[in-house]
């Protein structure tokens, strides 16, 4: 999996080279906000000894705001997101930035593409188990979808995310694994022009 994503960040940055040093220099550059939701899935295994291991997958809504700026071609974001992901889980957070290549197709839409990377941090409680146990460790992934310019402010994003992440937490000889964050979402940007 880290092979592949690899792969794509290097395509990536190759495709964004190449339109840089292709490209002409004079750009307006846009202000965004935006406000997202949508669904996650990643699965968490259990490891303890002399048990056979368990994964339980969880599904769930995510909200997330997003703050960044775009020109013609590039966008970059800084986010936050909070998961709901049951009761077990004090809380569920990721904390990150996307940057984005957009292929300007319409004047109506765009389609993107984009790496992101950032942390994940989480308490959450076990069966059993008096203390909660907590989790912040990075992920790193990729990005894509389209933006629908609902006029000269608003844009509609739909896309999909993948965040990889080697996130675990080990105590007593029993660990839980966190696998890769899968979301499809929608987000309305506001855009504002910068002078």
């Amino acid at each position: 999996m880290k092979k592949k994503i690899t792969s794509i960040i290097a395509g990536f940055g190759l495709l964004c080279g190449v339109n840089l040093f292709g490209g002409d220099y004079s750009f307006d550059v846009e202000s965004l906000v935006g406000l997202e939701g949508g669904y996650t899935s990643f699965d968490v295994e259990k490891n303890a000894p002399n048990t056979a291991a368990q994964v339980v997958t969880y599904s769930d809504g995510m909200v997330g705001l997003k703050i960044g700026a775009q020109t013609d071609s590039y966008r970059i974001f800084l986010s936050a997101r909070s998961y709901f992901v049951g009761a077990d889980y004090d809380y569920f957070l990721t904390y990150g930035g996307e940057f984005q290549y957009l292929f300007n197709f319409s004047k109506y839409a765009n389609f993107f593409i984009g790496v992101n990377g950032g942390l994940i941090d989480g308490r959450f409680k076990v069966a059993g188990e008096s203390e909660t146990r907590t989790i912040s460790d990075p992920y790193f992934g990729g990005d894509a979808g389209f933006n629908v310019h609902l006029g000269d402010t608003f844009d509609l994003e739909l896309g999909a995310r993948v965040m990889a992440t080697d996130a675990k937490n080990t105590r007593d000889n029993t660990t839980f694994k966190f696998d890769n964050l899968i979301t499809g979402y929608a987000s309305i940007i506001v855009r504002f022009a910068m002078d």
